[in-house]
Order: C-alpha cells, then structure tokens, then sequence
C-alpha cells in the first residue's frame, strides 16, 4: 500500500478533503488508520472558479488567500472560548486540502453504511460533531440539490436513529443537543454552533464507517454522528457531503478512532509552498521511528474548555536568545486568554501583542535594509524575489515547550512572498487577553502525533516519508 505523506493548510490538524478508502478488521489497540493529505493549492486539484481550491494566481493571491481563511477561524476560535497501547498495523486515511470555509482546511472521503458508500467530508480540527447532508425526514426537502450527494438513512440497513427519550441524547452534547421531543420515537435533534457563527441542525444517528487497514484487514466501527437535512448553507457546503470532526471531545471521530487504534493519531505536513501533486496522510494507531522525536504535555484541564489541543509554552528565542515576554501570556486562564493551542487548521501562527512585539523588535535589526511595507501580514518588507534573498541574514526563531522540547522551523515557514518584490513575517498580531495559536505553516516540514492516551504532543522534523 502506498505509504507517502504530503501536506495542510489542520490539519489545516484537521488537521484534520477526500480521497480516502476508510476499511478495517481488527483487535482494538492492534490496528491503525492513514488518510491522504493534499495541499489546498495543489495542482492535482484543478482550477475551482467558486472556490479557493487549486493554484492560486500568484504569490501574493496565494497569501491573501489563506489569511482570509485564519481571520475566520480565528473568529471561530474565539467563539468556542466563549462559551492504548502500542499498534502493530495503523488505518491511514489520505487527506486533501479544502476549500476556504473557515471551518477547517483538509476533506478525506469515508466509505460509511451498509452497503457502504462513499463521503467526501471537511476535516476539522475545532469541532466536535462528524455530519452528513441528509434526506431523512427533512422539513423543507426543497433544499435538496440536484447533483449533489446525500446520505440516505433508508438506503442502509446499519442506520440507527437515536430516539429523543432515551438516556443516550441526553448525554451526547449538552450544549448542541435541544430539548425538543414531541413524542418519545422522534430523533435526538442538534443545533450546532461552529467557530465562524455558522449552524447546522439535524438529528444525531449511529452508523457503521468502514476502515481499511495498512496490513489489507478491514473493520466497521460504530460512530455518533449528525444527519443534517436543512441545508441553507448549501453553498459553502457545495463540493463536500459534510464535516469530519477531529476536536479534543468524546464525541469527535478523532477521538473515538484513536481509543479504536491505539490511543494515538499523527500527520505530517510538508513544505507549503512546494507544490506537488502527492499526498499526506492522518494516521491512526502507528508508531513511527522517527528520529529525534520531541514531546510535551497536552493540558487536559485546559482542553476540556476548548475542546482544542493547548500545549504550555515557556518562551521564543530568536537567534538563541530567549525573549523578554512575560511569562503569563503562556498560562492559558478558565476565560480562554493566553496559553497556545496547536491548530493545523489556522495557517500562520498568532502571537497575543506582548509576544508578538518581542518578536518583531528581535527581527528587526537584521532586516533593516529592507524598507517596510504595506502587505497582507502585520510585518511586511520589500525584498529581493526568492532566488535573490538572502535567508542567512534572517534571524532563527524558535519556539520552546515545557519539558524541553523546542521547535525549530525552517525561514520558509516563518518568511513568506507577499506581492511582487514583498515578503511579510509569518505572524499575526492580535490583542490581549486572546489566545495564542501555532498555525500549521511552523508545523510544516514535521511529523506531529497526538497521544491521547498518554496526553501527550510530540514532533520531530521528517520528510514526510511513511517507510
């Protein structure tokens, strides 16, 4: 089976768009799952005039393009503030990048049901709840979209409503569930809130998603997901059959398929601005050789507000030298200010303004030469194209986490071409108190694993190579 990984815009983790054959048979904790990743802008992805799939125009476009796409989620982000063992095979899932919907960044395809079919579904890092477009006792059946693909509860034999009365709809999600039962057969109904301000409403099933594992061995596994039949956002939804939903939160898929498949999911993000037609995978269950493998605590007390993925960050250094940021801008409060969360699906990575200020005064100095600008970033320069610049007078940064581990990207994850003759510093600037995000573009060119069962995060610099 193939075995190569590319990259996200969370995960872009995300992140968490579809090409996948999910299939599998195997003893829990015994067995892991891959899926494809694709870069947003690959070429394999053709030219979508009503989205931002595929290459965009030039550098500067393809800038624009995904800053607009963190604005939204970042505003998703802050909406949600507001309110076991080793694998010896791994379920792998190919991911490709999505379109620019602010909910997430990648789409994979499922096969789910019996007899199976296939769904091409967003993958999102910041949610919780995995849906379908449904035709199953919709209100108003007029939204349906000729051409588009729906799941058809009565087209699967798997298919099970959760009736409005039982023990189960009380306890899936307290703050998406509704009480509403008018007799006690109705379905469990949900009205569910994503980071950007937009709802779905539906009813919650279980159904049979089938897996495909490394070592040809198949399994179906019973998840909880939501049958969304009211589709007034059809048009966001245009090209995808639903949502994949990755967050930190039992009722996530993430969560449940890597209880199934030892306890543990992973992805490594390529170069971003290398485009090729490859792909990457989400991975569950495997446990690589990687060398140089670096971890840190994921703070489950701080997750179970966010249902996000924290990480505690003891300092920047730039050049080797630890910055003078003030210490509680890492300490994430119970009201979401400060602390950072790992997030593939936001792209450049957001600094709270005493951090980021820190930042910029270090780097400074070495551009001096270079005369400022208005781009579509915070700190923008002209400057040489590419080929001309001279990376070596750009200062290394470094981000250091509890524990010891320290990340160590390369300039091109941090420096990026603007418009012609620009280039902006890969960070953005965003008030106090908020909390600081690491976006996937200082994750490139890494494997990142998510160990849930021992709550941890680990990374080490990889080719994105599955051996």
């Amino acid at each position: 089976m193939e075995r190569n990984i590319s990259l996200v815009s969370l995960l872009c983790f995300i992140i968490f768009n579809g090409c996948l054959v999910f299939e599998a048979d195997a003893v829990k904790s015994q067995r892991s799952e891959k899926l494809k990743l694709i870069h947003r802008h690959s070429p394999e992805l053709g030219h979508n005039p009503e989205t931002t799939l595929g290459p965009p125009k030039n550098s500067e476009e393809r800038l624009k393009q995904l800053v607009q796409s963190d604005k939204a989620r970042l505003h998703a982000i802050k909406r949600r503030l507001g309110v076991v063992g080793k694998a010896n095979d791994w379920v792998e899932f190919p991911f490709r990048s999505a379109a620019d919907m602010g909910i997430g960044q990648y789409f994979v395809s499922l096969r789910m049901g019996t007899p199976a079919k296939t769904f091409t579904l967003l993958v999102d890092t910041g949610s919780c709840l995995t849906w379908f477009k449904c035709k199953y006792m919709c209100v108003d059946c007029s939204s349906v979209v000729e051409g588009q693909r729906y799941f058809s509860p009565n087209q699967s034999s798997s298919f099970k409503s959760i009736p409005c009365s039982s023990q189960e709809c009380k306890t899936i999600d307290k703050e998406s569930t509704l009480v509403t039962c008018p007799h006690p057969n109705a379905p469990c109904y949900y009205d569910y809130s994503y980071l950007d301000g937009l709802n779905v409403g539906g009813s919650y099933f279980n159904e049979t998603v089938k897996f495909r594992f490394s070592n040809g061995q198949k399994k179906g596994l019973e998840m909880t997901m939501g049958c969304t039949d009211g589709l007034n956002h059809k048009q966001r939804f245009k090209t995808v059959d639903g949502v994949l939903a990755l967050g930190l939160n039992p009722l996530s898929f993430a969560v449940k398929a890597a209880d199934e498949f030892g306890g543990k999911f992973s992805f490594c993000l390529e170069n971003h601005w290398i485009i090729k037609s490859e792909s990457s995978y989400l991975v569950f269950g495997a446990e690589y050789p990687v060398p140089n493998m670096q971890f840190t605590d994921l703070l489950t007390e701080e997750s179970k507000m966010t249902s996000l993925y924290p990480i505690k960050v003891t300092g920047i250094s730039v050049n080797g030298t630890m910055l003078d940021i003030p210490s509680y801008v890492w300490d994430m409060t119970d009201k979401g200010a400060g602390g950072m969360i790992v997030d593939s699906g936001t792209t450049v990575t957001h600094l709270v303004e005493q951090a980021f200020d820190k930042v910029i005064a270090a780097f400074e100095p070495s551009l001096s030469m270079y005369n400022k600008t208005k781009g579509n970033l915070d700190y923008c320069f002209n400057a040489p194209p590419a080929g001309e610049f001279d990376e070596t007078r750009v200062p290394r940064v470094a981000l250091h986490f509890e524990g010891g581990a320290k990340l160590e990207p390369a300039v091109d994850s941090y420096i990026f071409d603007d418009s012609k003759g620009g280039k902006c510093l890969g960070f953005s600037r965003i008030a106090w108190p908020e909390m600081n995000i690491l976006g996937n573009l200082l994750m490139q060119n890494h494997l990142w694993e998510f160990d849930l069962a021992n709550k941890k995060v680990g990374f080490a610099r990889s080719k994105c190579m599955l051996d």
